[in-house]
């Protein structure tokens, strides 16, 4: 828990009683290799807080095919956004491509931080906006480098995901197909 509330106060400073609330509040779950934290079509009533261990995002095409949007690594939050704020029905998966443990903070803990901590409302708006330039820089990434570019930027952003990721889970999130990622890597070796 330290090492996340460390994580916390860089983010934004809480007080100790603000972070002793959020502690309180917080909920502790393992999910196992393949295990589903969201699944498409039900609602999303957490964000995920991940301690250790690999989350990845990922939609359905009409053909249904995954389409990978997201990893999640320690450190990093994660949810279905729109399901979460919006209380609709998530349209996205989020899945454990590792054994993995979470700390899960609840829509309704989250609306109670908020209307009794300035900080709180702070701390939010700052994970949003990192959440939010994190999307615009993926999107640039994908509509801006050729496939080569694109696994260049990802071994540099994501190297224990690089490491530990599936294949056809990269080449998705880049965009790509398989056969084409195994090639850049040879190349990138050789």
């Amino acid at each position: 828990m330290q090492p996340l509330i460390q994580k916390i106060q860089s983010i934004q400073p809480l007080t100790e009683a603000e972070t002793l609330a959020f502690s309180e509040l917080m909920e502790y779950k393992a999910f196992k290799t393949k295990d589903f934290f969201v699944t498409e079509g039900k609602y999303c009533n957490h964000i995920a807080i991940i301690i250790s261990g690999f989350m990845r995002t990922f939609h359905l095409d009409e053909s249904g095919n995954e389409i990978t949007s997201d990893f999640g690594a320690p450190g990093s939050f994660t949810s279905s956004y729109y399901s979460f704020y919006s209380r609709k029905p998530a349209f996205e998966y989020i899945q454990a491509i590792t054994d993995c443990e979470a700390l899960l903070i609840s829509y309704n803990n989250l609306q109670q931080l908020y209307s009794h901590s300035f900080n709180f409302n702070v701390l939010g708006r700052k994970i949003v906006e990192q959440s939010c330039i994190s999307k615009e820089l993926y999107l640039k990434k994908m509509i801006t480098l050729k496939a080569s570019g694109r696994y260049k930027w990802f071994v540099e952003q994501y190297p224990e995901v690089n490491r530990i990721a599936q294949l056809q889970h990269i080449a998705a999130f880049l965009g790509i197909k398989a056969e084409t990622l195994s090639r850049i890597r040879a190349k990138a070796i050789s």
